[in-house]
Protein backbone atom coordinates (compact mmCIF):
# COMPACT_ATOMS: atom_id res chain seq x y z
CA UNK A 1 0.00 0.00 0.00
CA UNK A 2 2.71 2.77 0.74
CA UNK A 3 4.59 1.85 -2.80
CA UNK A 4 0.75 2.57 -4.05
CA UNK A 5 0.75 6.01 -2.09
CA UNK A 6 4.21 6.88 -3.27
CA UNK A 7 3.44 6.43 -7.03
CA UNK A 8 -0.27 8.00 -7.21
CA UNK A 9 0.71 10.81 -4.71
CA UNK A 10 2.88 12.36 -7.53
CA UNK A 11 1.18 11.45 -10.61
CA UNK A 12 -2.56 13.35 -8.19
CA UNK A 13 -0.40 16.13 -7.82
CA UNK A 14 0.66 16.92 -11.69
CA UNK A 15 -3.05 16.33 -12.25
CA UNK A 16 -4.35 18.95 -9.04
CA UNK A 17 -1.66 21.51 -10.90
CA UNK A 18 -2.83 20.96 -14.31
CA UNK A 19 -6.51 20.82 -13.77
CA UNK A 20 -6.71 24.64 -11.24
CA UNK A 21 -7.70 27.28 -12.68
CA UNK A 22 -5.76 29.83 -13.78
CA UNK A 23 -7.54 32.45 -11.68
CA UNK A 24 -4.42 33.67 -9.59
CA UNK A 25 -2.33 34.67 -12.86
CA UNK A 26 -2.48 37.74 -12.88
CA UNK A 27 -4.50 40.07 -15.47
CA UNK A 28 -3.42 40.96 -19.06
CA UNK A 29 -3.79 43.79 -20.86
CA UNK A 30 -2.53 43.15 -24.28
CA UNK A 31 -6.74 43.74 -25.16
CA UNK A 32 -5.69 47.38 -24.41
CA UNK A 33 -2.99 47.89 -26.78
CA UNK A 34 -5.12 48.61 -29.82
CA UNK A 35 -6.17 52.12 -27.71
CA UNK A 36 -4.40 54.74 -27.77
CA UNK A 37 -4.56 58.78 -26.05
CA UNK A 38 -5.32 61.92 -28.10
CA UNK A 39 -1.98 64.22 -28.46
CA UNK A 40 -1.67 68.15 -28.78
CA UNK A 41 -4.42 68.86 -26.35
CA UNK A 42 -4.92 72.67 -26.21
CA UNK A 43 -7.20 74.64 -24.43
CA UNK A 44 -7.48 78.62 -24.96
CA UNK A 45 -9.57 81.14 -22.82
CA UNK A 46 -11.99 83.52 -25.43
CA UNK A 47 -13.15 85.77 -22.79
CA UNK A 48 -15.55 87.66 -25.28
CA UNK A 49 -17.58 84.34 -25.45
CA UNK A 50 -16.57 82.87 -21.98
CA UNK A 51 -15.56 79.79 -23.11
CA UNK A 52 -12.47 77.63 -23.40
CA UNK A 53 -11.98 76.09 -26.75
CA UNK A 54 -10.12 72.79 -26.26
CA UNK A 55 -8.43 71.67 -28.94
CA UNK A 56 -6.63 68.06 -29.90
CA UNK A 57 -5.15 65.42 -32.21
CA UNK A 58 -5.64 61.89 -32.75
CA UNK A 59 -3.66 59.96 -35.38
CA UNK A 60 -5.26 56.63 -34.89
CA UNK A 61 -9.34 56.46 -34.28
CA UNK A 62 -9.57 53.06 -35.21
CA UNK A 63 -13.00 51.88 -33.46
CA UNK A 64 -13.16 55.67 -31.64
CA UNK A 65 -16.60 56.58 -31.35
CA UNK A 66 -16.54 59.65 -29.51
CA UNK A 67 -14.54 61.07 -27.14
CA UNK A 68 -14.48 62.40 -23.29
CA UNK A 69 -13.41 65.45 -22.60
CA UNK A 70 -13.11 65.94 -18.39
CA UNK A 71 -12.32 68.89 -16.46
CA UNK A 72 -10.76 70.03 -12.79
CA UNK A 73 -10.17 73.16 -11.18
CA UNK A 74 -7.59 71.62 -9.29
CA UNK A 75 -3.78 70.88 -10.11
CA UNK A 76 -3.65 67.95 -8.94
CA UNK A 77 -6.54 66.02 -11.62
CA UNK A 78 -7.73 63.08 -9.79
CA UNK A 79 -8.41 64.98 -6.67
CA UNK A 80 -9.87 67.71 -8.05
CA UNK A 81 -12.90 69.64 -6.14
CA UNK A 82 -15.00 70.27 -8.97
CA UNK A 83 -14.34 67.95 -11.54
CA UNK A 84 -16.92 67.28 -14.63
CA UNK A 85 -16.92 64.96 -17.72
CA UNK A 86 -18.44 65.06 -20.88
CA UNK A 87 -19.18 63.35 -23.92
CA UNK A 88 -18.56 65.45 -26.81
CA UNK A 89 -20.54 63.79 -29.37
CA UNK A 90 -18.98 65.34 -32.09
CA UNK A 91 -20.37 65.32 -35.54
CA UNK A 92 -17.62 64.00 -37.49
CA UNK A 93 -14.79 62.03 -36.43
CA UNK A 94 -12.45 63.66 -38.92
CA UNK A 95 -9.63 65.74 -37.77
CA UNK A 96 -9.45 68.86 -36.21
CA UNK A 97 -11.05 68.01 -33.00
CA UNK A 98 -12.64 71.07 -30.95
CA UNK A 99 -14.94 71.06 -27.97
CA UNK A 100 -16.22 74.68 -26.07
CA UNK A 101 -16.56 74.41 -22.34
CA UNK A 102 -18.55 77.12 -21.06
CA UNK A 103 -16.13 78.95 -18.32
CA UNK A 104 -17.82 80.11 -15.84
CA UNK A 105 -20.72 77.31 -15.85
CA UNK A 106 -19.96 75.27 -12.76
CA UNK A 107 -18.48 77.85 -10.44
CA UNK A 108 -20.22 79.75 -7.82
CA UNK A 109 -20.56 83.60 -8.45
CA UNK A 110 -17.53 84.78 -5.59
CA UNK A 111 -14.93 83.04 -7.51
CA UNK A 112 -13.79 86.05 -9.92
CA UNK A 113 -10.59 83.39 -11.66
CA UNK A 114 -9.34 79.93 -11.90
CA UNK A 115 -7.32 77.56 -13.67
CA UNK A 116 -9.09 74.88 -15.13
CA UNK A 117 -7.38 71.96 -16.73
CA UNK A 118 -8.37 69.50 -19.25
CA UNK A 119 -7.85 66.34 -20.14
CA UNK A 120 -9.25 64.21 -23.38
CA UNK A 121 -9.76 60.37 -23.82
CA UNK A 122 -11.53 58.54 -26.71
CA UNK A 123 -14.27 56.44 -26.53
CA UNK A 124 -14.26 52.93 -28.50
CA UNK A 125 -16.89 50.64 -29.48
CA UNK A 126 -15.52 46.96 -31.44
CA UNK A 127 -15.17 43.81 -31.40
CA UNK A 128 -13.31 44.07 -28.00
CA UNK A 129 -14.82 47.06 -26.00
CA UNK A 130 -18.59 48.66 -25.87
CA UNK A 131 -18.01 52.34 -24.72
CA UNK A 132 -14.66 51.86 -23.24
CA UNK A 133 -13.02 54.93 -22.31
CA UNK A 134 -9.05 54.35 -23.70
CA UNK A 135 -6.30 56.29 -22.00
CA UNK A 136 -6.20 59.94 -20.92
CA UNK A 137 -4.01 62.28 -23.41
CA UNK A 138 -0.19 62.99 -21.90
CA UNK A 139 1.61 65.66 -23.11
CA UNK A 140 5.44 66.46 -22.33
CA UNK A 141 5.94 68.43 -19.28
CA UNK A 142 2.10 68.13 -18.39
CA UNK A 143 0.19 65.16 -16.40
CA UNK A 144 -2.59 65.21 -18.40
CA UNK A 145 -3.83 67.81 -21.26
CA UNK A 146 -4.02 71.59 -20.88
CA UNK A 147 -5.13 74.16 -18.74
CA UNK A 148 -6.37 77.52 -18.69
CA UNK A 149 -6.51 80.57 -16.67
CA UNK A 150 -10.01 82.07 -17.29
CA UNK A 151 -11.51 85.64 -15.44
CA UNK A 152 -15.12 86.52 -14.63
CA UNK A 153 -16.00 89.65 -16.90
Amino acid sequence: MKKILIFVTPILMIVIAFGCSKDHSSPTFSTYKATSSPDSVVATYDSEEDIVDVTWVMSDTTGVIDYYVAVSDSNVFDYGEEKKGFFTNLASLTPPFAFAYEAFTHVPADVDSLILYFTVSAVYKNENFNGFIGPRAVEPGLTYGDSALVFRK
